[in-house]
């Protein structure tokens, strides 16, 4: 049998352990040297099966090169060899390449189509094999026997048409017989098949080789009442099932899985695979782990590694969402039994081990486990392959078992980066977004829009379930590209799709920046929440997820505890210095918050399926629903074909495109020339401040944004105006936008004196539901606002800065105590009086920078666990780049911005006050304090109004120059007010509004009526890839089989029904 001859080669190529490979002339060749397929094609699959993935590919190139040619055409051999080549590019992670061989293979199958009924099968049935079966690690619940298939056989081969050769001269040739191993081109044909349907998803349902195939064997071209129609039975239930057509693919696999009388055949294996795909897309985890493990019985009677090494992938994958506690015995065993043998399989089962090991919580079995894989495998082809990633992965779940967070994350991110250059998912949207761009009819805007919302949406619970770390790696890409071209397609469809796809795609650019793609966050936020304001089906999972981990419960209990006593002490004496004065719970806390931080990183690697609560990714109708009355909100989002924004009321949505969005940016330099912007930290003659034609500039803007807005008017009808700026408007004080505020447009005013205003990062975060809380403690973490700042004069500016809000309590943390991210966690409200940064990565932003004998505080500290307190940050000193005043180059304009204020919600936040530039002045500090003063106390007024007013009293007041660092007194210069933008336009008031919403009566309503659809222009078309050849034309097949008669499981343990007589 050819299944002791593979496992033979597999071993030779074990033994030498990544060495060079040299086999014996003609190793595995059934009958002379004319036989095919080959000894390549045998070495191929021993290369592979040794991880040695070029020496595979070269070896499989050259069995194609040798293949049989008929004239110009080449003949059925090359179905084998163009699938064997498409399986090395597959493992190589080269997934265009290896779908186009597979192609290949597949339109050779239905243009020789009928090659089976040219077979000479021997006229006796298959057997039974009398002999023990080869698996070892399981005993197989099918009542049946692996069958004796003859390995070769002799085919009637044609020559070259006739015709052809006389009209070019040559030699007539007569028919003769080659010798052919006809269960490896059908199998190779499965295989095919099954890679299609993995690689392709949905996107194979128009694909036009996998359809000519799927219609070809539906003629079921093979001798009747023969066992080869249960090779048919096979493919053509492979190729249904890669066309989405399960209920039509079922009933031919199950037929297909026997010969003769409960016999298996070299192609069960890859039946077994395809149901139990079919039983885990059914959420049937534990039926689709026995059909796998079925499916590795067989796969080892007939030496199939392909095979063998899919199904036990797949096994343990079905363990794991079925939720088998440890490591489940048929792993175990198979190491075991792979000892010495395919070295790729047992790294892999090792892998699998280690993991579920780590998982239960014995991170020396895991460690163990992990010693057992060769490293020189982990250092060639396989390392950076899936093995790779799979061995990184499970290495990272045990050193975040162990409580090594710095270690977990170094092999996470090493696994994260191979897995994404193999993720299916991700070369879906790659492939889709092609098609797109290359105008392809193939694929309607309705497809498309249908896949993008699906294929961008939040990964669900099975998806963590079913592979971790393919979820992580899509979750952690950016997918720039697939966001633009959903935006692009959504806008040709309407508006209500278009802005649907837009708060995607922004709330993904947050997403996609923060670690694991935001899950980190989302651990955290689902532990600290309160269980009861969540949803009774989140509510239920989050108890759930802390039963499930040893010691979380009391964890959590004890943190909150200490967080309690700690924030009643900073509450009760604002003077005393708690410290100093506890000490000791100071110190618990600290490592409660660190053990917090090791549990939240382990579980955020993991499978649970943990709910992303932030950002809110709300509907249309529903965010103009928390609308009120006088109430507007106007978006704006930058794609790949320009700019266009949107202004809605609680009944009624408008948008337009801004057709001069390409002379935004240049404005906007302009604009921070205009307001004295070049220097981050240099003094500006107050001279200076009249001489600049800020006016003009914002006139400009005002005009660029709005005269392609028909119908839009701002100046009448909005109190309260909620701003999403996108890209380079981040850095435009929209405050300054003059509005014609009579019909012939004459009387134009700042858009600040017409309406209240606040910014929110997305639709979805002005609009956000929360519960409120009254406002209490303030407490001040003091840095050095201004560069140079002396200490005096730092006490005076502090102070100021603090009079009259009450219970106001400054710190300075000094670096050997907690850190600042804790003490500051325990306000109500935080004040960072310090130079802060932002950077790219945004990791790197600063909020307190450390200083001599004194904390730091980053952004990245201030995510991390434990949950914060603050629902108002106020960050006076933010320096973004317009501070700059444009004039570097920037990769991702309005990403400092961004990222910042959105990472001050996600920390806790409902209000963040921060700046575009740093003035850091007396004025900056009055503008702040009477901001704290009107939202102080259980009479505060709201963040938008309290701003508003403080504006409204702060800017009329003659300014001190004395205690403007960032304005140099200049002679004969009196500053008579502060209403020049420098003082005040860089602030930036971010909120997410009230929190309590009522639930609509009956649901969410419908979309009111809407503006015409907006035209969005297409993105610059670029060349995709050449367009599959066309399949050889065929009949229509016969009716679709019938649909099964009871439930999938039960039917692979029953006797296959008849087949038809074709």
């Amino acid at each position: 049998m050819r299944g002791a001859l593979a496992i033979a080669v597999v071993a030779t190529l074990g033994s030498l352990a990544q060495g060079q490979v040299v086999l014996p002339p003609n190793i595995g060749l059934p009958a002379g040297a004319s036989t095919v397929p080959g000894p390549g094609y045998d070495m191929t699959l021993g290369a592979l099966a040794a991880g040695d993935y070029a020496a595979a590919l070269d070896l499989a190139e050259g069995e194609y090169r040798g293949g049989v040619k008929i004239g110009a055409d080449r003949w059925i051999d090359s179905i084998a060899s163009s699938a064997l080549l498409g399986e090395c590019l597959f493992e190589a992670g080269r997934y265009r390449e290896a779908v186009g061989r597979y192609e290949e293979s597949l339109v050779l199958s239905a243009a020789q189509a009928n090659w089976l009924l040219s077979v000479r099968f021997p006229p006796q049935p298959p057997q039974p094999l009398r002999r023990p079966r080869v698996a070892t690690w399981g005993r197989s619940e099918r009542n049946a026997q692996p069958s004796i298939v003859p390995d070769t056989t002799t085919i009637r081969q044609q020559g070259a048409d006739p015709q052809d050769v006389l009209q070019r001269g040559g030699v007539l040739a007569s028919t003769y017989d080659r010798t052919i191993r006809p269960q490896e081109v059908m199998r190779s044909l499965v295989i095919a098949l099954y890679r299609m349907g993995s690689l392709l998803g949905e996107l194979g349902r128009e694909n036009a080789p996998l359809d000519a195939a799927a219609r070809s064997l539906s003629r079921r071209p093979a001798p009747p009442q023969h066992y080869s129609q249960a090779w048919i039975d096979i493919a053509l239930g492979t190729a249904l099932w890669a066309q989405g057509k399960a209920d039509q693919a079922q009933p031919l696999l199950t037929r297909g899985l026997f010969v003769g009388n409960q016999l298996d055949h070299p192609l069960t294996a890859w039946g077994l695979i395809v149901l139990g795909r079919m039983a885990l897309d059914a959420d049937q985890a534990r039926q689709a782990a026995k059909l796998f493990e079925e499916a590795t019985y067989t796969a080892a009677d007939y030496g199939d590694m392909r095979a063998l090494e899919e199904a036990f992938q797949l096994a343990w994958t079905a363990h794991r969402m079925a939720g088998t506690p440890g490591v489940a015995p048929s792993i175990s065993a198979a190491a075991d039994w792979a000892r010495g043998g395919p070295p790729v399989l047992r790294a892999r089962l090792l892998a699998m081990q280690a993991e579920s090991f780590a998982v239960a919580g014995n991170p020396r079995a895991a460690a163990n486990a992990l010693k057992g894989i060769d490293g020189r495998l982990l250092k060639g082809d396989a390392g950076r392959g899936t093995l790779g990633s799979l061995a990184a992965y499970a290495s990272a779940v045990m050193a975040y078992a162990g409580d090594d967070v710095a270690g977990g994350d170094g092999e996470l991110e090493r696994a994260i980066s191979i897995a994404r250059s193999r993720s299916l998912k991700l070369f879906r949207l790659d492939l889709l977004v092609e098609l797109l761009k290359a105008g392809s009819s193939a694929v309607s805007d309705r497809q498309a829009d249908g896949w993008f919302s699906s294929w961008l949406a939040d990964p669900r619970p099975r998806d963590l379930a079913l592979d971790p770390l393919d979820t992580l790696a899509v979750m952690s890409s950016p997918r720039e590209a697939a966001f633009d071209a959903w935006v692009a397609v959504a806008g040709r469809r309407g508006n209500e799709q278009i802005l649907e796809a837009a708060e995607a795609t922004m709330r993904n650019r947050w997403l996609s920046a923060r670690p694991l793609g935001g899950r980190r966050i989302a651990v955290q936020r689902f532990l600290a929440a309160d269980p009861r304001t969540l949803e009774p089906a989140e509510a239920a999972r989050r108890a759930a997820l802390v039963a499930g981990q040893q010691g979380l419960d009391a964890l959590l209990t004890r943190t909150a505890q200490l967080r309690g006593s700690l924030e009643a002490a900073a509450a009760a004496d604002p003077a005393a210095d708690p410290l100093r004065d506890m000490a000791g719970e100071w110190q618990e806390y600290a490592g409660l918050a660190t053990r917090g931080q090791a549990v939240v990183a382990a579980l955020a690697a993991g499978r649970n399926a943990t709910p992303p609560l932030f950002p809110p990714l709300t509907p249309s109708p529903e965010i103009r629903r928390r609308l009120e009355p006088g109430q507007a909100l106007l978006s704006f989002h930058w794609t790949a074909a320009g700019l266009f924004g949107a202004l809605e009321f609680r009944d009624r949505l408008l948008t337009w495109q801004i057709r001069q969005s390409a002379g935004l940016p240049g404005e906007l330099k302009v604009l921070a020339k205009s307001l004295l912007l070049s220097d981050k930290a240099a003094a500006v003659p107050a001279d200076r401040l009249g001489a600049g034609d800020w006016q003009g500039s914002v006139a400009r803007i005002e005009r660029m944004l709005f005269e392609n807005s028909r119908g839009v008017s701002l100046a009448s009808g909005i109190e309260e105006l909620v701003i999403v700026p996108d890209g380079w408007l981040w850095y435009l004080p929209f405050e300054l936008l003059p509005v014609a505020t009579n019909q012939a447009g004459g009387d134009r005013r700042p858009l600040r004196d017409v309406c209240r205003i606040r910014y929110a990062p997305t639709r979805s975060l002005a609009v956000m539901r929360f519960e409120p809380r009254q406002p209490g403690t303030t407490g001040v973490l003091v840095g050095r606002l201004n560069r140079g700042e002396k200490e005096p004069e730092l006490a005076a500016a502090v102070g100021r800065l603090t009079a009259g809000v009450a219970g106001a309590v400054t710190v300075e943390v000094p670096a050997a105590g907690p850190s600042a991210a804790l003490v500051g966690s325990l306000f109500d409200t935080l004040l960072v009086y310090d130079e802060s940064t932002t950077a790219d990565p945004p990791a790197a932003a600063t909020l307190l920078a450390a200083g001599q004998g004194r904390s730091g505080l980053s952004l990245a500290e201030w995510l991390a666990p434990p949950s914060k307190r603050p629902q108002r940050v106020i960050v006076p000193g933010l320096q973004s780049a317009m501070g700059g005043g444009l004039s570097k180059p920037l990769a991702r304009p309005g990403q400092d911005v961004f990222l910042t204020v959105t990472d001050l919600l996600a920390a806790g936040s409902t209000t963040a006050l921060v700046t575009r530039w740093r003035s850091g002045g007396g004025v900056a500090g009055d503008l702040v304090q009477e901001f704290l003063r009107e939202t102080a106390g259980p009479g505060g007024i709201s963040a938008v109004e309290a701003w508003q007013r403080a504006v409204d009293i702060v800017t009329p007041e003659r300014p001190d120059l004395e205690t403007e660092p960032r304005i140099k007194p200049a002679a004969g210069t009196d500053l008579a007010d502060a209403r020049h933008p420098l003082f005040w336009a860089g602030f930036l008031l971010v909120d997410v509004g009230g929190g309590e919403y009522e639930e609509p009566a009956g649901g969410v309503p419908p979309p009111p009526p809407l503006a015409p659809a907006m035209p969005v222009p297409e993105a610059p078309r670029i060349v995709g890839p050449a367009a599959p050849a066309p399949a050889p034309p065929a009949p229509p097949g016969p009716p679709a089989p019938p649909a099964p008669g009871g439930p999938m499981p039960p039917a692979i343990l029953e006797p296959p029904p008849p087949r038809p007589n074709p």
